[in-house]
């Protein structure tokens, strides 16, 4: 009989956070993980186990049949963990909170207050995001664990070939989601970033786009960068490292999204597994993050962002990004969330 902590870790999509950390888990040599999806994505190859749901009925029946010591929910959405406690009533639960709709819409969601009662512990991708919750929803939180593990990068991807020299490097580098005019969808106001994008590009730098959403490939063709197409993770992150900085860029000049404020993203660490300083507008917990290690720059304004000032700072910026990448792997801090998964099963 294995001895292994047998995890049954459930998500809409599998998004990339799910797959770091799943796989820092898995090489420890102690869990056995079953994902269950509504999407198949990059990266579930590497669970023990994996299944396909398409609807409810069949979510429920996966659950009622699953032996599991732990189960983990990473949303956005939420309405999973909550079948997962009617089904399974005695469950241990994490709530892996990567998006939250009392962050992102300001309004708190009843599916998002019911999985917060249910789960027995959560787990958060910034500090920030942690306050934040645990003083909104206190009273379903109350003596529940938590924990914060940002989206660090696998340690596949920190090697030094990973991380060519200055010389091969070139332009400024956008990865991740951008919203494509005429804006439909003011839930999404942070992403509707054409005319920074633009403004970039008329301001003298060279800007590479890599959109996770094949429409912007279109959309924003005529601002004058490098277009690309969605890429595979692999792919994605063979690319990046062609370049000198990364972005993280949002419409939020007036810092009125704590959605983007408070989160930390993906790209933040995978640009710094590529050996790329950062560029930060907009993003407050970044923001901090990025002078705290003197890792990038921080702009107030985007008519600031002109090649002169990138090259003067980017000599000592790249510098530290070389000296902390070796500290920035998903299984140097995976101890985090072994540590709540230990608290959660001791309750």
């Amino acid at each position: 009989m294995s001895s292994k902590i047998r995890i049954a870790w459930t998500s809409e999509h599998c998004c990339i956070r799910v797959i770091k950390l799943a796989r820092a888990l898995m090489k420890t040599g102690n869990y056995e993980i079953h994902g269950l999806a509504k999407q198949i994505s990059y990266g579930t190859e590497a669970f023990d186990k994996f299944s396909f749901y398409h609807n409810q009925k069949q979510f429920k029946n996966l659950i009622r049949d699953l032996d599991a010591d732990i189960y983990l929910h990473s949303n956005e959405p939420n309405h999973q963990l909550n079948w997962i406690r009617e089904i399974q009533p005695d469950a241990k639960i994490i709530l892996d909170a990567h998006d939250l709709d009392s962050l992102r819409v300001n309004l708190i969601h009843i599916d998002e207050h019911k999985a917060i009662t249910n789960c027995d512990g959560m787990l958060f991708v910034s500090k920030q995001v942690q306050d934040f919750i645990l003083d909104l929803h206190r009273d379903q939180l109350k003596d529940k664990p938590t924990a914060v593990v940002e989206h660090y990068c696998n340690e596949e991807f920190l090697a030094d070939e990973c991380n060519p020299p200055a010389d091969n490097r070139k332009g400024i580098v956008y990865q991740g989601g951008a919203q494509s005019p005429p804006y439909k969808n003011p839930q999404f106001k942070y992403r509707q970033v054409y005319h920074i994008f633009k403004q970039l590009v008329d301001q003298g730098n060279e800007f590479h786009l890599m959109a996770g959403n094949p429409d912007v490939f279109a959309t924003y063709a005529n601002i004058g960068a490098f277009m690309y197409q969605p890429q595979m993770y692999g792919s994605l992150m063979k690319r990046l490292r062609n370049h000198k900085w990364g972005m993280i860029i949002w419409n939020n000049a007036d810092k009125s999204q704590k959605h983007v404020d408070y989160t930390r993203t993906n790209k933040e660490q995978e640009y710094l597994a590529c050996g790329l300083p950062i560029i930060v507008f907009g993003a407050q917990a970044t923001a901090e993050y990025v002078k705290m290690h003197n890792v990038g720059v921080v702009f107030d304004k985007i008519e600031d962002i002109v090649p002169e000032a990138l090259d003067e700072a980017y000599p000592e910026c790249k510098a530290n990004v070389d000296k902390l990448r070796p500290k920035l792997s998903m299984e140097a801090h995976i101890h985090r969330m072994v540590t709540l998964i230990e608290s959660v099963l001791n309750r």
